[in-house]
C-alpha cells in the first residue's frame, strides 16, 4: 500500500512555528549588547573570579613580594611593625625588635639556647661597636698626623690643600665618633667660601644698617619702619646661609684662616 502524505493540523503548524520563533528570539536576545548586557567575550566566566588577583593594593604586594629577592623580603618583613604588650602598656615596634626582646625574655627565664643566642649577639655587638670606634681614632690620629706632609707635597706640585684639613676633624669622646666640621672635597670647599663672602657682605650690610639707626635716633629722626623691614629682610637672608652651615655641620670658617 502506498503511503500518503498528511499535512500538519492548522494547530501543530502553529505550535511548531511558534517554537522555532521563540528559540531565535531567545538567541537574538542573548546576542543584544547594551545597557547591563556586555559581550559575551567580555563576560566573567562561570568558576571564574572576575578579580584573581585580588584587590588592587594587595594585588600589588604580592606582585611585588613575588619579585623581591629572598634577603630583600625577609629584610622588608623584619622592619614591619607588630603589637606588644609589657605589662599594662602596650607599644608598636619593628618585628627584629619583638623578636630581640621575646628571646631576652626567655634567656631571663631559663632557656639556655636563648640564653646563649643573646649573649653570642650581645659579644658580636660590642666587637662592632669596638671596630668602628677604633676605626674612627685611627682615621682621626692619621689625619692629625700626615697632614702637614701632605699639604706640603700639594703645594710642591701647585695643587690645592688636601681635605678635610685637620682643624676640622675631631674625635667625640662622648660619641666615640668622628666629626668633621668643614668641606671634606673642594666641591665643598668652593661652596663655603661661596657662602661665607655673601654672609660677610650681609654681616657688614646689617651693621651698617643698625649704625644708621643708632644715629638717627640720637639726632631725634628714628628710622622709618620701612627702614627697619629692610634691616629684618637682611637678617632673613643671613638666617638662610646660617641654616646652610648648620645643616651641613661646618663652622662659619675656613680651616686654617682667620674665623669669619
Amino acid at each position: 500500500m502506498s503511503k500518503t502524505f498528511e499535512p500538519d493540523p492548522p494547530d501543530a503548524a502553529k505550535e511548531s512555528g511558534s517554537r522555532v520563533s521563540s528559540v531565535g528570539e531567545d538567541v537574538a536576545d542573548e546576542d543584544k549588547v547594551g545597557y547591563r548586557r556586555p559581550p559575551k567575550s567580555s563576560q566573567f566566566k562561570k568558576g571564574q573570579s572576575g578579580n584573581p588577583l585580588g584587590s588592587s593594593r594587595k594585588a600589588r604586594m604580592r606582585q611585588r613580594q613575588q619579585t623581591l629577592p629572598l634577603g630583600e623580603l625577609v629584610l622588608e618583613n623584619s622592619r614591619g611593625l607588630v603589637p606588644i604588650r609589657e605589662g599594662d602598656r602596650r607599644s608598636t615596634v619593628s618585628l627584629k625588635e619583638a623578636l630581640i626582646r621575646r628571646e631576652a625574655a626567655l634567656a631571663i627565664q631559663g632557656s639556655r639556647l636563648a640564653l646563649k643566642s643573646c649573649l653570642d649577639r650581645i659579644d658580636k655587638a660590642e666587637q662592632r661597636e669596638l671596630a668602628e670606634v677604633l676605626a674612627h681614632y685611627e682615621t682621626y690620629r692619621d689625619i692629625q698626623a700626615h697632614y702637614p706632609a701632605k699639604a706640603k707635597a700639594c703645594r710642591d706640585r701647585g695643587l690645592p690643600p688636601p681635605l678635610p684639613h685637620p682643624d676640622d676633624v675631631h674625635f667625640d669622646y662622648s660619641t666615640y665618633k668622628l666629626k668633621i666640621t668643614g668641606p671634606i672635597n673642594h666641591e665643598q670647599f668652593h661652596r663655603l667660601e661661596k657662602i661665607l663672602e655673601a654672609r660677610e657682605i650681609f654681616m657688614t650690610k646689617i651693621a651698617e644698617q643698625r649704625a644708621d639707626a643708632e644715629e638717627c635716633a640720637r639726632q631725634g629722626c628714628p628710622y622709618s619702619p620701612s627702614d627697619f623691614d629692610f634691616i629684618n629682610r637682611l637678617e632673613g637672608y643671613l638666617k638662610i646661609f646660617d641654616d646652610e652651615l648648620e645643616k651641613r655641620g661646618w663652622l662659619p670658617r675656613i680651616a686654617g684662616r682667620k674665623e669669619a
